[in-house]
C-alpha cells in the first residue's frame, strides 16, 4: 500500500522574532553612538565652551554641529537617564582626542572643567591691562567702550585713577565673564593686600598718610628694579627722602608724567608734570604702575637705615647705594658715564 508523504509546511517568520531582532539592531546601533568615539574636527583640540546655566539640549546641539557627536537627541536622553542634566557644569573643556557620547557626557558633568587663566603682570599701567584684556576671547567686554571715569564709577572706586589699584596675578575665569569682573576681583585683592601691609608697616621708618600713598611708593619702586633685595634698599632711601623733604627725582614717574614716551631728553625733566619728582615734593599723586608684591612689602617695610639718600642703577638689574651726594657722583661716574673716546694717533 503506498504511502503519502507529509508536504513540510514552512512556518512564517513570526512578529516575535522580527521584534526581538529588530531590537537586537537598535541595541548594537545605539551601543555603537554611546561607546563608539566619533572623530575630532581639524587637529587642534576642540574647545568647548559651556556658559553658565546652559542646557543640555543646547550643548548637544553645539557637539552635533562641530561633529563631535552624532545624535543630539541621544545625548539629551542618556544624560537624563543617567540623572546627570542638572550636573552640567560651566566652562571651558579642551577635548584633545575623541571620545564616545558616554565619555563626553562625563566629562562636562564631573566638576572639573579646563581652567581659563588671565594673567596681569606687575609693572604693567592701567592702559596696558586693558589692552591685554581686550584681547581675552573668552571674556565678555563691558569695558572696552567705557572711559577711564566709567570704569570707576562702575566699580565705585575713590581715587581719581585706576592706575595701580589692579593686583598683579594669576585669575581663573568662567567663559564669557565680564573684564569688569576681573577688575573688580583684582581690585579687591589689592586693597586687602594693602590693608595688611598697612597693618604691618614699619612704622618708625615709613613716612606715609593712608594705604594709597604707599602703593603709589611701591609702584615707584616696582619701575626701578626687579631685585627683591634692593626694592628695599631703595624704599629705604625714598622714605628717608620723604622724611627730610628731599625730593624723590625719580626718572620713571618722569616718564609717567610724560605719559612714557619713547624718547626722553635731559629738557624733558623740565617739563612740569604732577609726577615730575626732579620740580616736585613728596609722592607723585597716584601710582605709575602695578606693583608687585615684593615691591608693596618694600614700600611697607624700608630699613631703619635713615642715612641711606642715594642710588643708582649700574647694570644687571642691580643698583648702587649711596649716602653722600660725593659717593653717588662717584658711582655715576663710575657706571653711567662713558669715557671719552681715545683720537687715533695715527696718520
Amino acid at each position: 500500500m503506498a504511502t503519502r508523504k507529509k508536504k513540510q509546511v514552512q512556518q512564517p517568520f513570526s512578529i516575535t522574532k522580527l521584534i526581538l531582532f529588530l531590537i537586537v539592531i537598535v541595541i548594537i546601533y545605539l551601543g555603537y553612538l554611546v561607546y563608539y568615539p566619533n572623530k575630532l574636527p581639524g587637529n587642534a583640540p576642540y574647545q568647548l565652551i559651556i556658559d553658565k546655566n546652559e542646557s543640555i539640549r543646547s550643548v548637544a546641539k553645539k557637539l552635533d554641529e562641530s561633529g563631535i557627536v552624532s545624535s543630539p537627541r541621544l545625548m539629551v536622553a542618556l544624560t537624563r537617564l543617567m540623572d546627570k542634566d542638572k550636573k552640567v557644569t560651566a566652562g571651558l573643556y579642551l577635548i584633545k582626542q575623541p571620545m564616545s557620547l558616554l565619555e563626553l557626557i562625563r566629562r562636562i558633568t564631573n566638576g572639573k572643567p579646563d581652567e581659563i587663566s588671565i594673567k596681569i603682570l606687575e609693572g604693567w599701567n592701567f592702559r596696558q591691562i586693558r589692552a591685554y584684556l581686550n584681547q581675552q576671547p573668552h571674556l565678555l567686554h563691558m569695558t572696552e567702550s567705557m572711559t577711564e571715569d566709567q570704569i570707576r564709577d562702575a566699580l565705585k572706586i575713590p581715587y581719581s585713577r585706576m592706575e595701580g589699584l589692579l593686583y598683579p596675578s594669576t585669575y581663573f575665569i568662567a567663559p564669557n565673564q565680564p573684564d569688569l569682573e576681573v577688575m573688580r576681583i583684582s581690585y579687591r585683592l589689592m586693597q586687602n593686600k594693602l590693608a595688611d601691609l598697612w597693618v604691618n608697616k614699619n612704622k618708625n621708618a615709613t613716612n606715609y598718610q593712608d594705604p594709597y600713598q604707599l602703593l603709589v611708593m611701591a609702584s615707584l619702586i616696582q619701575k626701578e628694579t626687579s631685585d627683591k633685595e634692593d626694592m628695599y634698599q631703595i624704599s629705604t632711601v625714598f622714605n628717608n627722602r620723604l622724611r627730610t623733604n628731599m625730593r624723590l627725582q625719580d626718572d620713571p614717574a618722569v616718564f609717567y608724567g610724560l605719559n612714557n614716551k619713547a624718547t626722553i631728553t635731559r629738557a624733558d625733566f623740565k617739563i612740569d608734570t604732577p609726577y615730575n619728582t626732579y620740580l616736585h615734593n613728596g609722592l607723585p599723586p597716584t601710582p605709575i604702575c602695578t606693583p608687585s608684591q615684593s615691591a608693596l612689602a618694600a614700600a611697607a617695610n624700608p630699613g631703619d637705615d635713615y642715612k641711606l639718600l642715594y642710588f643708582v642703577a649700574i647694570g644687571n638689574g642691580k643698583t648702587k647705594f649711596s649716602y653722600t651726594y660725593d659717593e653717588h657722583s662717584q658711582a655715576v661716574n663710575q657706571y653711567l658715564k662713558k669715557p671719552e673716546p681715545v683720537k687715533s694717533t695715527k696718520k
